[in-house]
């Protein structure tokens, strides 16, 4: 389970500068569940009830409810030692929320993703990993190629400090009325392990982009183990 508190008052333009921008505010709970349907298989959902609200120049939108949820298929495909490598596709249903960047709420159609993830294990003490994903987009939104890295370390048994980004371009520019785009985020963390239970702590901001808003976070995790 994931609160976040989502803010932005700037964005970018497509020459990349930050200009005024109105005022993004998004308060949203996510719930996350992975299960393991085999030592390979992994279900994995994600449904999120958000708080949303966007101005900018004369127009004014405001969500409450779903945004897009998620619902997938991990498997891991190739493990040498302490590297793994799996692949994961994804069905994301719209809702009334926040489901395409730097579109009104609410809008978007069904979408599928198909990721690739490669982990490496460092010793006992830390991890690094890499994801990549292709976002097949329905009506007119841009389909998305995505990148997402990964760092971790573990400080103590049960501390861990984790350093992340996560970027998204558009790879489509033919659509009538699409926008080319593309945001990068870094993130950073910490974790406690308190039994079966995991608690994390972070914020994330977004030192650059195109066509899409500034926005920094703050976020507070809870992970349980069964």
């Amino acid at each position: 389970m994931t609160t976040l508190v989502d803010r932005a008052d700037t964005r970018f333009d497509g020459d990349r500068r930050r200009s005024d921008d109105g005022y993004f505010h998004k308060d949203e709970t996510a719930a996350y569940l992975e299960y393991g349907l085999s030592g390979r298989d992994t279900m994995v959902v994600r449904i999120a009830w958000q708080d949303v609200r966007r101005a900018r120049g004369q127009s004014y939108d405001e969500a409450r409810g779903l945004a897009a949820s998620e619902i997938g298929w991990r498997r891991q495909v190739w493990r040498r030692d302490a590297t793994v490598a799996s692949l994961q596709a994804m069905a994301l249903i719209p809702g009334q929320g926040e489901n395409v960047a730097n579109q009104a709420f609410g809008s978007g159609e069904m979408a599928a993703e198909l990721r690739a993830l490669l982990g490496q294990g460092l010793g006992r003490h830390g991890f690094v990993e890499a994801q990549t994903a292709w976002r097949w987009r329905d009506g007119e939104y841009l389909d998305e190629a995505r990148l997402d890295l990964t760092a971790g370390w573990r400080v103590t048994d049960r501390w861990q400090v984790l350093a992340q980004s996560f970027s998204v371009w558009s790879v489509e520019t033919d659509r009538p009325g699409a926008r080319a785009f593309d945001q990068h985020k870094l993130q950073l963390s910490v974790s406690r392990e308190l039994g079966a239970q995991t608690i994390q702590i972070g914020a994330s901001f977004t030192p650059t982009g195109r066509n899409a808003i500034n926005q920094q976070a703050l976020f507070l995790s809870v992970w349980r183990r069964f």
